[in-house]
C-alpha cells in the first residue's frame, strides 16, 4: 500500500477499506477430517486466508469492510461455520473499530420462502457495526473517517418472479431477460440517488457480461444466471465499484473511473482455479481537486496450492517415468493431480505414484479416455444422425460428461428450435 499511502497524506480525509468476497465458508472439496481439530480441513484452509484479511483490516485500520456475498457454501452452514465467521465479524468490529457491510450472494439465501439467512445473525444480535443489505437499497454508512454511501445490490434470483402470475406462463429465457431488465432499472435509480457530498461505493453480488470466469463459474453458463452490462456500473456516481460472484479476480474498467472490482474468492475451490491469485483487495478513498478518487491493490491470501502433473502422452507408459515427472514438482502441501491414460493405467502401479507423493496435501488419479478421433469412430457416428441423436451417442463414449448430460441435451434441442424460428 506504499503508493496508497503516499498519495493519501496529501488529503484531508482518507476512508481506507477492503472489498471480500466468495468465502464460502464450509466447502469440503478434497478436504479431510483432522484429528486434532475435528474440523474439516479445507475449513481450516478458508478460515486461515480469512484470518489474513482481517488481521490486515485490524493492523491497517481500516474503516470499512465490504463484503460482496457467498459467505457460507451452503444454505444451512454448520453452527461452527457460523460461529467461527461470527467470532472474526465480532473481533474486527471490537478492536478495529471497522464497519462491515454484506451484501446476500446466491449462496446465502435460504431456498424456503420466509427463512432468514444464516448472516442475518449480526443484526439479530444487535451487533452494532454490522449492517446486512438483503435487499437494493443505498446503505449510508459512518466510519471514523466520515460517511459513505454504499449502493447495494444482492444476488438477483429468478425464482422471485415466478410467485407472480403474469410471469408464471414466460419461458426461462424471458424470465432471465425481465431479471436483467429490472436490475438495469434498479442500477439506474440507484445512480440517481446518489448524493455527491459523500463518496459512494457500489457493492453487489452480480454476473457482469465482459467477465472473465474462472473454471468454476463455467457451469453458470448452463444455469443461465442473470448478467448486465460493464456500462451500467460504469458510471462516476461510483468511486468504487465492489463485486463478487466471479472468483477471478479482475479490473473490468482498467484506467477509468470507477475502478470495477470482482476481488475474486480467498480459496481454491477445485483445479478449475488451478492458475488462480487468491486474495482480497485493500484500498483508499480520497477528495482532491476534481473529486472523489480511489486507489486500491490486489493482496494475495495464502491459497492451498493445486498442482496438475500431466502423464496422459503416448510416451509416458512407466511407473518409473511418472515418478520420475513427479520429483521435478514441487508437491508439498498441494492438491495433486496426475492425469493418466485409461489405455495404460493398468500399467502403472497406483500406490508406488501415491508414495512418490507422500508430502502432498491430498492426491486424484485421474485417467483420460481416448482420444476424441477414436471416439468418434467408436460411437458410430454417421451423417444420416440427427443433432440431437449424434450429441446422445457422443456423450455415451464421455463417462466425464455424465453429470451435465441432460443439460447439454436440453440446451442443444432448445437451441435447434430457436434456429428454426429465425
Amino acid at each position: 500500500m506504499n503508493s496508497v499511502v503516499s498519495v493519501a497524506k496529501s488529503v484531508k480525509t482518507t476512508i481506507k477499506f477492503i472489498h471480500l468476497s466468495d468465502i464460502h465458508i464450509g466447502f469440503e472439496t478434497h478436504g479431510k477430517l483432522n484429528p486434532i481439530t475435528g474440523r474439516n480441513t479445507r475449513l481450516e484452509d478458508v478460515l486461515r486466508c480469512l484470518d489474513s484479511v482481517f488481521e490486515t483490516a485490524i493492523r491497517e485500520s481500516v474503516d470499512l469492510v465490504l463484503i460482496a456475498g457467498d459467505v457460507f457454501h451452503r444454505e444451512n452452514p454448520h453452527p461452527t461455520e457460523e460461529t467461527e465467521f461470527a467470532k472474526r465479524i465480532s473481533k474486527l468490529v471490537s478492536q478495529g473499530g471497522t464497519q462491515v457491510i454484506i451484501v446476500l450472494g446466491n449462496h446465502d439465501y435460504p431456498t424456503s420462502f420466509g427463512k432468514a439467512a444464516a448472516v442475518e445473525i449480526f443484526p439479530a444480535l444487535n451487533l452494532e457495526g454490522v449492517t446486512i443489505a438483503k435487499r437494493p437499497d443505498i446503505y449510508p454508512v459512518i466510519t471514523k473517517n466520515g460517511q459513505v454511501q454504499i449502493a447495494c445490490i444482492p444476488w438477483a434470483r429468478i425464482s422471485t418472479l415466478l410467485t407472480k402470475d403474469e410471469y408464471k406462463s414466460l419461458s426461462s429465457d424471458a424470465l432471465q431477460l425481465e431479471t436483467e431488465r429490472r436490475l438495469i432499472h434498479i442500477i439506474r435509480d440507484l445512480i440517481r440517488r446518489i448524493e455527491s457530498t459523500y463518496p459512494a461505493v457500489f457493492l453487489g453480488h452480480i454476473a457482469l457480461r465482459e467477465a472473465t470466469r474462472s473454471g468454476t463459474e463455467m457451469t453458470t453458463l448452463l444455469t443461465q444466471d442473470p448478467s448486465i452490462p460493464r456500462g451500467e456500473l460504469a458510471n462516476s456516481a461510483f468511486t468504487y465499484v465492489a463485486l463478487g460472484h466471479v472468483h477471478k479476480f479482475q479490473n473490468l474498467n482498467k484506467g477509468n473511473k470507477p475502478p470495477i472490482v470482482y476481488s475474486g474468492s480467498l480459496e481454491r475451490i477445485d483445479f478449475s482455479e488451478e492458475k488462480e491469485k487468491k486474495g482480497f483487495v485493500i484500498g483508499e478513498i480520497f477528495r482532491d481537486e476534481s473529486g472523489w478518487e480511489c486507489n486500491y491493490e490486489f493482496i494475495e491470501t495464502e491459497a492451498r496450492r493445486f498442482l496438475t502433473i500431466e502423464a496422459a502422452e503416448k510416451d509416458i507408459n512407466t511407473s518409473e517415468e511418472i515418478i520420475n515427472i513427479i520429483k521435478k514438482e514441487d508437491v508439498r502441501d498441494a492438491v495433486v493431480r496426475v492425469k493418466l491414460r485409461a489405455s495404460k493405467s493398468e500399467q502403472v502401479d497406483e500406490k508406488r505414484i501415491k508414495e512418490a507423493l507422500n508430502e502432498a496435501y491430498s492426491i486424484k488419479i485421474e485417467k483420460i479416455f481416448e482420444k476424441q478421433e477414436k471416439i468418434f469412430r467408436q460411437a458410430e457416428l454417421s451423417k444420416s444422425m440427427d443433432i440431437v441423436e449424434a450429441l446422445d451417442k457422443y456423450i455415451s463414449t464421455k463417462p466425464e460428461l455424465k453429470n451435465i448430460a441432460e443439460d447439454m441435451k436440453r440446451y442443444a434441442a432448445d437451441l435447434i428450435q430457436k434456429s428454426k424460428e429465425i
